[in-house]
C-alpha cells in the first residue's frame, strides 16, 4: 500500500511539472509578438580589460564619420521629433519641411513614448524609451508597429555594419553589440564608458575605469590603445586627428595625429560639447557667453576659434548640413542653422 502511495505521488508530481511547463511556454509565445527575442553570447571574460594594453602602437586609422543618435531623424518621408517642449515625448512630422516640427498641433501622430535618442535605418528607428527605464524599442516607419527590441538599461546607441551598438547601463556602462541578423547580444568593451564614438572598425571611448582618459579599441584585432593622458569631456575626428577637449587643462582644445601619436594644444579656450562633422570642428565657448563656435585650425599658423551661433547655446546636434539647437534665450525650441 505505501509503495502504490508513493508512486502514485511521484507520477502527480510529473504531471503538475509537465503542465507549469506547458503553460510558461504559452506565456512566452504570447509574449514574443510584443518585442524581439535577444539571444545572449557569452560576454567577453576577465578584468575591466579586453586584450593587453597595446601603448607602443604607433598609428591609428579612422575613416569615415559615426553614425551618432539624434533627437530628430528622418525616415522616408516623414521626420521623427523627440520633443524637447513636451519632456521628449516622440512627434511624427511629414514631409522634409521642418519648419514646423515646433508646432506640436501640427504633428502627424503623437506617440506614448519618450526618447532623448534615436537612430535609423532604411525603414525603421532604433531608440531608447525612457518610459520603459531606456529599453531598447524599435519603429517601423511603414506599418507604425512598435517593439521591444531589448530589455537592457541603455544609452547612445549607435549602428555599425555589423550590428547595433549601445552602452548598457545595466552591466557597469560596457558597450554591447546586437547583431541584426541572428540577434546575438555580446559585450564588446569591458571598460565603464562614458561617451563613444563608432567608427568602421575602431571605437574612440572614455574610459571612465581610467578617469576619463580617450582609448581606441580596435573591432579587427580585439585590442585597445590609450590615446590621451588627460582626460577629455568630448572629441571628434577629422582627417585622421582625434580633437578633444581637454579637461585636465581648463577644457582647452587639444589635438592628436592618429599617425604620429603626436599630441598638442591647439587653443585656450574654455570649451564644451566639441563636435565634428564634414571635417569641421564646432564646440560650445564658455569663454564667449556660450555661443557656438567653429575651429579654425590651419596646417601652419595659431589656431582660431570662429562664432557660427551668435546667441547663447544649451544644447545643439548635427545631421548632414544641420545643425539642430536649444538656445539659453528660447528653451525648448528647436532652432536650425545651415553649415556651409
Amino acid at each position: 500500500m505505501k509503495k502504490l502511495l508513493i508512486c502514485s505521488v511521484i507520477v502527480f508530481s510529473f504531471s503538475l511539472i509537465g503542465c507549469s511547463s506547458k503553460s510558461n511556454s504559452t506565456s512566452s509565445s504570447n509574449n514574443s509578438s510584443n518585442s524581439t527575442e535577444i539571444k545572449i553570447t557569452s560576454p567577453i571574460t576577465g578584468s575591466s580589460s579586453n586584450t593587453e594594453n597595446k601603448n607602443d602602437t604607433k598609428s591609428i586609422s579612422v575613416s569615415g564619420e559615426p553614425n551618432v543618435a539624434l533627437p530628430i531623424v528622418k525616415v522616408g518621408n516623414n521626420t521623427y521629433v523627440s520633443q524637447w517642449k513636451d519632456n521628449n515625448r516622440l512627434y511624427e512630422y511629414s514631409g522634409s519641411d521642418i519648419s514646423s516640427i515646433n508646432d506640436l498641433l501640427k504633428a502627424t501622430k503623437k506617440y506614448d513614448l519618450f526618447s532623448r535618442e534615436m537612430i535609423r535605418d532604411t525603414e525603421r528607428i532604433y531608440f531608447t524609451n525612457i518610459s520603459d527605464n531606456s529599453n531598447i524599442y524599435t519603429l517601423s516607419d511603414s506599418t507604425k508597429e512598435v517593439k521591444k527590441f531589448d530589455s537592457s538599461r541603455s544609452s547612445s546607441i549607435s549602428l555599425g555594419t555589423d550590428g547595433l551598438y549601445f552602452i548598457n547601463k545595466s552591466d557597469n556602462n560596457k558597450i554591447y553589440k546586437i547583431n541584426l541578423s541572428d540577434n546575438t547580444k555580446t559585450a564588446v568593451i569591458q571598460d565603464s564608458v562614458g561617451k563613444y564614438l563608432l567608427f568602421s572598425d575602431t571605437i574612440i571611448y572614455q574610459n571612465k575605469n581610467d578617469k576619463f582618459k580617450l582609448y581606441a579599441y580596435s573591432l579587427k584585432d580585439k585590442s585597445k590603445t590609450e590615446l590621451t593622458k588627460n582626460s577629455a569631456e568630448s572629441f571628434g575626428v577629422a582627417n585622421n586627428k582625434l580633437y578633444y577637449v581637454n579637461s585636465g587643462d581648463q577644457d582647452s582644445i587639444w589635438s592628436l595625429d592618429l599617425q604620429s601619436m603626436e599630441d598638442k594644444k591647439l587653443i585656450n579656450v574654455e570649451a564644451e560639447n566639441l563636435q565634428v562633422s564634414s571635417g569641421k570642428i564646432f564646440f560650445i565657448n564658455r569663454s564667449s557667453a556660450n555661443y557656438l563656435n567653429e575651429l579654425s585650425s590651419p596646417a601652419n599658423g595659431a589656431a582660431s576659434a570662429n562664432p557660427t551661433i551668435n546667441e547663447g547655446v544649451e544644447q545643439y546636434f548635427i545631421s548632414e548640413k544641420t545643425i539642430y539647437y536649444e538656445s539659453k534665450t528660447s528653451h525648448n525650441d528647436i532652432k536650425t542653422y545651415n553649415i556651409k
